[in-house]
């Protein structure tokens, strides 16, 4: 039985659902699986300064504590640019190593910590382009498979070793059903809330339109934090996990007319061409959506699985079933859903692993 080793850093309070998925496929498939977590959210402030060396760009307590347990695995999984350098470890190790990247972590992580030190936007294009040009040599040289979640992270690594595996929703087994004039309608989000992921632009759609919001997830920031506890019309439902969730979210399906929220501000090249979880969670239950023209959403807007936030019109028609708006987007949603399925993503990772 070959052992595999999962490490990631983003699982402090619950494993991430493409994890978990990952996980159960491959002890389907007579792997041997064990995760490593972080089980803290700051790393301490020696490691915090060490950290701040590279720009926050890698967790080095989680790095250094990580490789102790390197040894008991034949397949080294590597989640995320901020513990790439593992992978030399593994290397070094013999292990087959596989690194995955759910974001682009050059940029993303570069917004976040300029918000904090300001002066690095004068050095943005030098150390986004050393950092990516490390990411591209460094998993090369030491990693022999890299799988991304979105097209766009395909050119950025070496061709032939790059596999894109679209995220695939742990909610398919659930089906929303036609529009009901006996049924409520109520806006539906998942997941992690922020200004950024637009939590005041939801705050004007129910204010506008009347229609709660139930809400999965947790909130971050303050202005978020506040709507999401302080506003009436918001019904947070709690951050749950997989099974938890569906539960929860079988039971909204009968009870209400269901139409999602997902805006991604492009304010970095991350959050402008990342596929976003939440786009593919509302396809696979069948749940039209509300959406803005970030590409890859706007790209399944246009196939008509939802509408833009923008165009009024169009928000008021399927928030009613006006000329079966609605009605039509269920059915599309259905019919792209296939492309996001547990069986397709199961074969895809199985040939990486092959």
């Amino acid at each position: 039985m070959r052992r595999v080793t999962i490490f990631t850093t983003n699982s402090v309070e619950k494993l991430h659902p493409r994890i978990e998925m990952q996980k159960t496929i491959l002890e389907n498939n007579g792997f041997s699986v064990n995760l490593v977590l972080s089980t803290e959210r700051r790393e301490g402030f020696v490691w915090e300064i060490i950290n701040l060396m590279t720009l926050k760009y890698f967790k080095w307590r989680a790095i250094h504590r990580f490789k102790k347990q390197m040894d008991d695995c034949d397949i080294a999984h590597i989640y995320d640019l901020q513990l790439l350098p593992l992978a030399k470890v593994a290397h070094k190790k013999q292990k087959r190593v596989i690194y995955e990247t759910l974001d682009d972590n050059v940029p993303l992580n570069f917004f976040a910590i300029s918000k904090k030190l300001g002066f690095l936007n004068l050095f943005k294009g030098a150390i986004i382009r050393s950092m990516e040009n490390y990411e591209k040599n460094f998993s090369n040289k030491y990693c022999h498979q890299i799988i991304v979640n979105s097209p766009n992270l395909i050119a950025k690594f070496k061709e032939g070793k790059v596999t894109y595996i679209p995220y695939s929703s742990p909610l398919q087994d659930l089906s929303s059903e036609s529009y009901s004039d006996e049924k409520e309608t109520v806006f539906l989000y998942l997941g992690k809330l922020t200004e950024g992921k637009g939590a005041r632009i939801y705050k004007e759609l129910i204010e506008q339109h009347k229609h709660k919001m139930l809400f999965f997830g947790k909130a971050y920031d303050a202005f978020s934090i506040d709507f999401s506890v302080n506003n009436p019309m918001v019904l947070p439902m709690g951050n749950l996990t997989s099974s938890q969730l569906k539960t929860a979210l079988l039971s909204a399906i009968k009870e209400y007319n269901i139409v999602g929220l997902s805006i991604i501000l492009p304010e970095n090249e991350s959050y402008k061409w990342q596929e976003a979880n939440k786009d593919i969670d509302y396809i696979a239950m069948g749940i039209p959506f509300i959406g803005n023209d970030r590409p890859p959403t706007l790209e399944k807007i246009e196939k008509g699985v939802g509408v833009l936030y923008t165009d009024d019109i169009r928000v008021n028609q399927l928030l009613i079933n006006k000329d079966n708006v609605y009605n039509n987007c269920v059915s599309i949603c259905h019919s792209l859903a296939k492309h996001y399925t547990l069986e397709a993503f199961e074969i895809e990772l199985l040939k990486v692993y092959a």
